[in-house]
């Protein structure tokens, strides 16, 4: 059997795997690219059956991004903004509000369901290929392998050979890993992680409220006063109790997508409950501050842990996303996290290929390497302070998340700093197209 050559071979045809596909394909449309993806490729109309009903928080740097590359304008119609985030620690006075209007945006982020944004992704992929051929450009579109798997990889000075299951073979200059946190290509390459496993579990579920709007009005009335209502349905609230965190994402009026973290041993307990019986231990976790839960989806359970590579790429394979770095969902940072990586690898090989180097050789993925290490340290050590600080009991820690929730209300330096993780526009130089954007 004949070996097939590619430019570029991604292993992973889901969300990060897909969105690499357009961003090459927008700035390198003469690279030829291949997908090697496990899961039978359904109709492009419809979602692939590993894109599943949870929902992520889109930052602000992420979207730009996603309208970029041309992806944004059809997932608009199917993601809802975020315009105020409430933070606040169960059984104590510290809350703080960060708004939307105290930045001069519509929405600090909108949330979307995998599904939605797996669809999106599809579409936007097959859009950029029907261009192509209209316009009878040179070059390879996009080639699928699936379902296939990566069976041996033997990387040379200048190639990489890559065996899949199915028997074929290909030769890449560059093999990137887009696989997800348990990724077996990963293990292939002898890439260790470091991992900490959280004594918690997320349950996910999608909620439906009543009754909330007069409290929630309250509460954003004593942020500002000229803060109106319009907001009520647009507000996504992040509760620390020592548990866990339980998070309420707006996805329609009165409708939110739940992650709600608890011990192992908690959600196995509360998976033997009713539904009704469910939906009133959620109440008493979480509170009022969206009304009364009102009804409850079946939910899903999925173990917790942060894993991080401890290298990004080895010789001609580089990870990306989750296959890189898995963190905790609290304040919703993984999906952007990645997306980032994507954005930057993509410029490197860009910048690789307009200057006629090696896009798969040592310089070009140690600048992506270089590039990335600051931000995944940086999200990666937040979210892990912000889950061990809140998991502590006792009057002295509980007195020090108060203190620190008023400050981060009252000090607009120490507000913006974390409105600016949460939505990414700190992290411009890991986003460069935003950077080409501007200029």
């Amino acid at each position: 059997m004949a070996i097939e050559k590619f430019d570029v071979v991604v292993s992973g045809g889901g969300l990060s795997g897909l969105l690499t596909a357009i961003g090459l394909l927008r700035e390198t449309p003469d690279l030829s690219i291949a997908i090697v993806e496990p899961v039978k490729q359904t109709n492009l109309s419809q979602p692939q059956v590993n894109f599943d009903g949870r929902c992520l928080a889109l930052s602000y740097g992420s979207i730009q991004l996603l309208n970029h590359w041309g992806a944004w304008q059809e997932l608009k119609q199917l993601a809802w903004p975020i315009k105020t985030i409430v933070t606040s620690d169960r059984g104590h006075a510290g809350k703080t509000i960060m708004k939307a209007d105290d930045y001069e945006l519509n929405a600090m982020g909108y949330v979307v369901e995998m599904r939605n944004l797996g669809m999106v992704l599809q579409n936007t992929l097959s859009h950029l290929e029907q261009e192509r051929e209209k316009a009878q450009e040179s070059g390879i579109n996009i080639t699928w392998f699936n379902p296939d798997t990566i069976e041996s990889i033997e990387q040379e000075r200048d190639k990489t050979y890559i065996a899949l299951s199915s028997g074929k073979e290909l030769c890449a200059t560059l093999l990137i890993v887009a696989e997800g946190g348990a990724s077996p290509t990963r293990e292939k390459l002898g890439i260790e992680c470091s991992v900490s496993s959280y004594p918690q579990s997320a349950l996910i579920a999608n909620v439906r409220t009543k009754g909330g709007e007069a409290k929630l009005n309250k509460l954003l009335a004593r942020a500002d006063q000229k803060y109106v209502d319009k907001v009520c349905h647009h507000v996504a609230f992040e509760r620390f109790t020592t548990t866990g965190p339980v998070a309420f994402l707006p996805i329609g009026k009165q409708e939110y997508s739940l992650v709600w973290t608890e011990t192992p041993e908690r959600i196995e307990s509360l998976l033997n409950l009713s539904n009704e019986a469910l939906i009133q231990e959620l109440q008493s976790s979480f509170g009022f501050a969206a009304g009364q839960v009102t009804s409850m989806s079946k939910p899903e359970v999925y173990p917790l842990s942060l894993i991080k590579a401890q290298q990004l790429f080895v010789g001609r394979s580089v990870l990306i996303g989750n296959s890189a770095h898995t963190v905790h969902p609290i304040a919703g940072q993984g999906f952007n996290l990645g997306l980032r990586d994507i954005a930057v690898l993509v410029n490197e090989i860009k910048q690789a290929h307009e200057s006629n180097a090696d896009i798969g050789d040592f310089s070009t993925l140690m600048a992506y390497s270089n590039n990335r290490v600051g931000d995944i340290n940086r999200i990666t050590g937040f979210t892990d302070i912000l889950v061990r600080g809140f998991a502590l009991e006792g009057r002295a820690p509980a007195a020090v998340r108060t203190l620190g929730l008023m400050a981060l209300q009252k000090c607009d330096n120490l507000q913006q700093w974390l409105a600016l993780h949460f939505m990414s526009r700190g992290s411009l130089k890991n986003i460069p197209q935003l950077k080409q954007m501007e200029s």
